[in-house]
């Protein structure tokens, strides 16, 4: 029995049955593109002994959450051992059990796709400034802010085509 979303074990919410294996990679292409030039934007801060802490944070932060996504937003969707436009419903089921995470948990993790882009952004335009950065950093900087710009449509439209739309505590559209 399915207990996390109830309302959709019946695909009661119109949406794609699986996603082309070329939009989950190009999808998932453009996430990791994002975290990567997050982490090079913060390998210019704060640097004790030369270890780039931020960086190495960021790049924890990233698999805590992307694995605790999959437990609390993916265990119970109706993708769940399925390819969703991220592919992530199929990881989920090849990591946690059916039902095994708390979509309250999911929203909150959610936040990480809104949060730290801007936050990544505006301060590395910030000590970018103060700094006094040369003309990689800002390559950095424009490469950060256009894979964010591009990323975030591309999940809004397969988030839109999804059957969990309307549940989904991760979801970019609740159309």
């Amino acid at each position: 029995k399915i207990n996390m979303y109830d309302c959709f074990k019946d695909k009661i919410t119109k949406g794609r049955e699986t996603f082309p294996l070329l939009w989950i990679i190009s999808e998932n292409l453009l996430h990791f593109g994002s975290w990567i030039s997050a982490g090079y934007l913060l390998w210019y801060f704060w640097q004790p002994a030369g270890m780039p802490v931020l960086a190495i944070i960021w790049i924890l932060l990233v698999i805590v959450i992307q694995v605790m996504l999959k437990k609390h937003n993916c265990s119970g969707c109706y993708y769940y051992d399925k390819w969703c436009h991220l592919g992530w419903g199929k990881i989920s089921s090849l990591m946690f059990k059916r039902d095994s995470g708390n979509p309250k948990i999911g929203m909150m993790l959610s936040f990480f796709y809104i949060i730290p882009p801007i936050v990544i952004l505006i301060i590395s335009i910030i000590i970018g400034i103060v700094e006094k950065f040369g003309i990689e950093f800002w390559i950095g900087v424009v490469t950060y802010f256009i894979l964010n710009a591009i990323t975030f449509p591309i999940r809004k439209k397969g988030c839109a085509e999804c059957t969990m739309r309307k549940a989904c505590p991760g979801s970019a559209s609740k159309s």
